[in-house]
């Protein structure tokens, strides 16, 4: 079975810069990138046309001839660089497009910009990736977008360490697949990090104080132990790996350590759905796309 990336596109700059991330997974895999791009008319917009006496399947019409047209000439640029690529264009509002498209068609993984679509410089709450993350089921590779038009042709994007992120249960730990398969296709080397969480009632002053460092050194203990287990596994499997670990802010000492240590992409699992049809990233996710601005590497955790 062929591998499908989805790569999302909406005609600007900002989302191109996905692009090549994209080309670079597709060549190392080897997989076909999926062009996308969503066309829509909201159904207000349609009510000024409809009372201004235009129609709205003739604006619509027109949406899809220069949304192909757009695509085709993206394709064709990839396609000269030797790149498998289909190119699709969806009815819908983008997010609902993306999502559906990902789940209809088998899609394994999803790389697109973080805010192509909203023109803003940060993530934000209610943008097009965010409900894109709330609702699809496959990996989502996320690429921070700066300002700035980036033309084409476009470069493959080097990456040689990629961050995973454990905390030593089996959850976590159902990032390693995509972690693996895309350190493959990038030729990178893997970082297991985890950040060993110490919970101690009481004051770190005083006769407290040795306990807390005896509890401390037990559980930097317990997790190079876990680390190496899992290192283990994947040496076996072919993977260059090291571990690394860090007391704190769970977030913070994550990112710290990423923008340290020149990791080039973050990949961790979020948590699972918490209601119908809903995905809660947690708040260490949450805290680390706000922060972060390397590509990051998001897998639901089942």
């Amino acid at each position: 079975m062929t591998t499908q990336i989805l790569v999302p596109l909406d005609g600007s700059p900002l989302a191109e810069q996905a692009l090549p991330c994209a080309i670079t997974l597709g060549r190392g895999l080897p997989a076909t990138l999926v062009l996308l791009r969503a066309v829509w008319i909201p159904p207000d917009a349609r009510g000024i046309l409809d009372s201004a006496g235009l129609e709205a399947s003739a604006l619509m019409e027109q949406l899809e001839v220069e949304a192909n047209d757009y695509l085709r000439k993206v394709a064709s640029q990839l396609q000269d660089a030797s790149l498998s690529v289909r190119q699709v264009v969806r009815q819908g509002p983008a997010a609902e497009a993306i999502v559906d498209y990902a789940e209809q068609k088998d899609i394994q993984q999803i790389v697109m910009a973080t805010h192509g679509y909203t023109g803003v410089s940060r993530w934000t709450h209610g943008s097009v990736a965010e409900r894109v993350l709330q609702s699809v089921s496959v990996p989502v590779l996320l690429v921070r977008a700066q300002e700035g038009e980036v033309s084409a042709p476009w470069e493959p994007m080097p990456c040689q360490r990629i961050l995973v992120l454990l905390d030593g249960s089996a959850v976590a730990e159902q990032v390693l697949p995509s972690a693996t398969s895309v350190a493959r296709a990038f030729g990178a080397g893997i970082v297991l990090f985890q950040v060993p969480i110490v919970y101690f009632a009481g004051s770190l002053i005083g006769e407290w104080y040795l306990p807390f460092q005896g509890v401390l050194e037990t559980a930097e203990q317990e997790a190079q132990a876990y680390l190496d287990r899992v290192a283990s596994r994947l040496k076996e499997q072919g993977i260059n790996v090291s571990t690394a670990m860090q007391i704190g802010a769970v977030a913070e000492s994550i990112i710290g350590y990423a923008e340290a240590n020149r990791i080039d992409l973050i990949a961790m699992c979020t948590h699972g759905r918490t209601g119908r049809g809903r995905w809660t990233l947690g708040s260490v996710a949450d805290r680390v796309l706000r922060a972060s601005s390397m590509p990051i590497l998001l897998v639901r955790a089942r």
